[in-house]
């Protein structure tokens, strides 16, 4: 089997044991979560615009979630939905992932479906200024495309295990994702606390989504 076959293969493979883990955040899946146990999905916090969001399933199945947890500072939230049997992610180590490591994106499409691509890791233990401004360490640079939507998906290795959570595009070609680590196992089985008006209206203002957004509740 040449080079090229392998990593078609690795690709399907990939999509059809990580891909119904996979949702869309919003309506026109304006990010994407991943489902990591029952009843809960994980994504990125800048894709929320208040305390109820729609979430859409890989099988087109869309369903409201209520947000459980916020981290505007990590760049985090957790959402409780009901998530119908979709199988949960397993969980590797994000930290033992090195340059020139192979990951896999995987985000939602509009309408349901995912899509899955192909990198390597470039960089590691990088930083970027999370929604809240605060610094936001240890994030893994990588190659593989991401489209519009696909924050807060999947970033997984050769095994379809869950190393990361993509975040946002650096540059041409470039993209960072938070480790799956122990802060982000916290996060999801101790969901931090919903933010208060102030620190929402306060993040939105900065980021250019409008106060009234927080008053929406079908997004």
């Amino acid at each position: 089997m040449s080079v090229i076959e392998e990593l078609q293969t690795a690709v399907a493979s990939i999509a059809e044991r990580a891909g119904p883990s996979i949702v869309g955040i919003g309506r026109g899946t304006r990010g994407s979560g991943v489902v990591l146990a029952s009843g809960k999905v994980l994504t990125n916090a800048h894709n929320l615009r208040g305390d109820e969001v729609t979430v859409t399933f890989a099988d087109g199945r869309r369903t409201r979630g209520t947000v459980a947890g916020w981290d505007g500072d990590g760049d985090l939230a957790v959402i409780d939905v009901d998530t119908a049997g979709a199988t949960p992610l397993e969980w590797a180590d994000g930290a033992s992932l090195t340059v020139g490591s192979a990951v896999f994106g995987a985000g939602a499409s509009h309408g349901g479906g995912t899509r899955v691509t192909f990198g390597l890791v470039s960089a590691v233990a990088r930083a970027f200024r999370g929604p809240g401004g605060r610094k936001i360490d240890g994030s893994v640079e990588h190659t593989a495309p991401l489209a519009p939507g696909s924050s807060g998906g999947a970033l997984l290795d050769a095994n379809g295990k869950l190393v990361g959570l993509n975040t946002n595009r650096i540059g041409e070609g470039f993209y960072l994702a938070l480790p799956a680590d122990a802060d982000t196992e916290t996060a999801l089985d101790n969901p931090p606390a919903l933010p208060d008006l102030a620190e929402l209206e306060a993040l939105f203002a900065a980021t250019g989504v409008p106060v009234t957004a927080l008053q929406i509740t079908e997004t």
